[in-house]
């Protein structure tokens, strides 16, 4: 009698093992970003670019309640040159998010489509730059650098591919990443929005951006 006790214990505690170990408790993403701005329908005058593109990293860690529900805190930072123009040394910039939201995964053998939605900031920041005299009311010379930070959310998903028992692949994750910047970099007034310096009919105050991002998953 002990020893078919014994067997069903161990038999239980090898199912319940291997409940537990049916899906990773945490997880970690890295990888590379590629952020798609909005420009909110800027048009570059002659002789002028703006640039849409900004390519970048993201990092994100996820900690699984279920098999199918997880929390997750996603960082990323995408940089380059908002404006090229001819003859006139423009300023870098660069972007940073920090988003936190529920996960949903929908575990298979091999792959892993997920869907999220998260909430928090934005950062950005410009360098300082020389502006001629007649591009922004009032400001000209050396501007110095400004930053601004704005409410973020990111909703959006992607797929994981299993490489062994504790890598993968993130074959690609698409968001929509909205931003409500009033880009007050230099303390000159709202740049974007109906109070804006631009003049009335300037775009509101928040932005639609696209983020791309691929890379491991160490699980």
């Amino acid at each position: 009698m002990r020893k078919v006790l014994a067997i069903a214990l161990l038999l239980l505690f090898c199912g319940v093992y291997t409940v537990a170990q049916d899906y990773p408790k945490a997880q970690v993403f890295g990888g590379f970003s590629y952020l798609h701005v909005d420009t909110e329908g800027a048009v570059a005058p002659a002789g002028t670019s703006i640039k849409r593109w900004y390519p970048g990293w993201e990092i994100a860690g996820q900690f699984n309640l279920t098999k199918m529900l997880g929390v997750k805190a996603d960082f990323s930072g995408n940089y380059g040159t908002p404006i090229t123009v001819t003859g006139l040394s423009t300023p870098s910039a660069r972007t940073y998010s920090f988003l936190f939201g529920p996960v949903v995964s929908f575990r298979g053998e091999r792959a892993t489509p997920f869907v999220h939605a998260l909430f928090g900031g934005n950062h950005i920041g410009l360098d300082s730059f020389t502006l001629p005299a007649g591009i922004i009311p009032g400001v000209a010379g050396t501007v110095p650098a400004g930053s601004e930070t704005s409410f973020a959310m990111a909703f959006g998903g992607g797929l994981d591919v299993k490489l062994t028992r504790h890598f993968g692949l993130r074959v690609g994750q698409f968001d929509y990443l909205y931003t409500k910047h009033c880009a007050d970099l230099f303390g000159i007034g709202c740049l974007l929005g109906s109070n804006s310096i631009l003049g009335p009919g300037a775009p509101a105050a928040h932005q639609n951006n696209f983020r791309f991002a691929t890379g491991v998953v160490i699980q």
